[in-house]
């Protein structure tokens, strides 16, 4: 198969094609040799020769993304904001309503809320999926063996991992043995956690490493969800990694109390993480949901427990995206969660993500880079090589657009895309919430 002129974003292609405006449009365009597994070759527009009996189909100059990776999921709270909602919007009312919630995640409940998100993930575009799903008490099993059907059910569709997420004191005081069992039966990609500020992170970081070590897995947590100062996790962790010379892969995700923290400290600790090898995850959606809530005292004479009206909120949650690629840091953004009481919304749609992400992070001064939140950075945390890029040998999954510059897709992100799939153009649709 040969598709001419696909705009593609330099940050997907190989080295030497260049942009006629590196600064606002920096994609080429290009013509892409495929077959049904991978693409075969990538030229200049118009300067391939048609293979003999090969379908050829002029794209126009629309713009084409190489099918894309949501790094950063939780499968087995989605899409239950319908029974379990969270008006306030506060992060621990969250971990409130899902817990309770949480009593209902059977096999078969946690199976059909996350097949509805993989089929709205797969008419988006998206071609790799991480799922972090809690594995404290008695919810892991049940979620792993659902995720576990449909990890086969979707292969060659939707690459999808799991981590393990926990309590990092819980797994110090007596669940670590469990957790690790589940965690090697069910082929989980990493061990997650996430760390709260305390004399004793430090041995419980080298205690998580010590089993991930022990497994031959990798490592992603949640880090300083906070706009606490004091929040440095991930400075321990980037610590605990050259302490341990942990030897596999370390992502973290959220970051967010680096924006509050002292620049001179926040650089410093961005400087451990270079040297740490760790990938950060941004999840601009949620984060801008959930940071920077506030509400004003409540009325004298209120019932003990009542809130006053909400404020406008004044910071929103981002982490260091600029500084983390001035130092060469990948940075990959994601969906983070979907339809439940830590974010209301969002539809598993990855191109939705690359345009807030954009907006949020003002990444619009340096489009040349934005493109890998979604792509090739994301790629690289899910070491996953032949995604996120579009060149000799990479998976040939794509994302054919209805724009014909980055300018236009940021502007109408949501709009219909076709995608290429198996050798074949194909348009398929979101599943209706009938369907839920």
């Amino acid at each position: 198969m040969l598709l001419r002129r696909a705009r593609v974003p330099l940050a997907c292609l190989p080295a030497g094609f260049t942009a006629i405006d590196p600064v606002n449009e920096p994609w080429a365009e290009v013509d892409i040799t495929l077959d049904a597994e991978r693409i075969l070759a990538v030229s200049t527009a118009q300067t391939t020769a048609a293979p003999d009996g090969e379908a050829t189909t002029d794209l126009g100059g629309a713009l084409v993304l190489p099918g894309l990776l949501d790094v950063h999921t939780h499968l087995d709270k989605t899409h239950t904001w319908h029974r379990s909602p969270n008006p306030n919007g506060e992060f621990w009312d969250a971990i409130h309503v899902l817990h309770a919630d949480s009593a209902r995640w059977t096999e078969e409940d946690v199976y059909r809320r996350a097949a509805f998100a993989l089929e709205t993930a797969y008419a988006h575009g998206t071609v790799a999926l991480r799922t972090h799903l809690d594995s404290g008490g008695s919810v892991g099993p049940a979620a792993f063996s659902a995720i576990n059907r449909l990890r086969e059910e979707w292969a060659g569709r939707i690459t999808l991992q799991t981590v393990s997420l926990c309590s990092l004191q819980a797994f110090a005081d007596g669940e670590g043995s469990r957790i690790v069992e589940l965690t090697a039966r069910s082929g989980a990609t990493a061990l997650g956690g996430f760390p709260q500020p305390n004399p004793d992170l430090p041995a419980q970081l080298d205690s998580l490493m010590a089993a991930a070590r022990e497994l031959g897995i990798g490592l992603d947590l949640h880090v300083d969800e906070s706009g606490l100062t004091h929040a440095e996790c991930l400075r321990a962790t980037a610590e605990a990694v050259l302490r341990n010379q942990f030897p596999h892969s370390v992502a973290c995700g959220h970051n967010c109390s680096l924006t509050v923290q002292d620049p001179a400290r926040a650089a410093s600790t961005l400087d451990l993480v270079k040297a740490a090898g760790i990938r950060l995850i941004a999840l601009p959606l949620c984060n801008l949901y959930l940071q920077g809530r506030d509400r004003a005292p409540a009325p004298t004479g209120a019932p003990a427990g009542a809130r006053g009206p909400a404020r406008t909120p004044r910071w929103r949650g981002l982490t260091l995206i600029h500084e983390a690629w001035d130092r060469g840091i990948p940075v990959a953004c994601a969906s983070d969660n979907v339809r439940d009481a830590f974010y209301a919304w969002g539809d598993y749609d990855l191109l939705e993500v690359f345009q807030q992400s954009v907006r949020i992070g003002h990444l619009d001064t340096r489009m040349g880079e934005a493109a890998s939140v979604v792509t090739t950075a994301a790629a690289a945390v899910m070491g996953l090589p032949r995604h996120g890029r579009i060149s000799p040998g990479a998976d040939a999954s794509l994302v054919v657009t209805a724009a014909t510059t980055l300018n236009e897709l940021l502007s109408r992100a949501t709009g219909p895309r076709r995608l290429v799939r198996g050798g074949a153009l194909i348009t398929p649709t979101p599943p209706p919430y009938s369907g839920l």
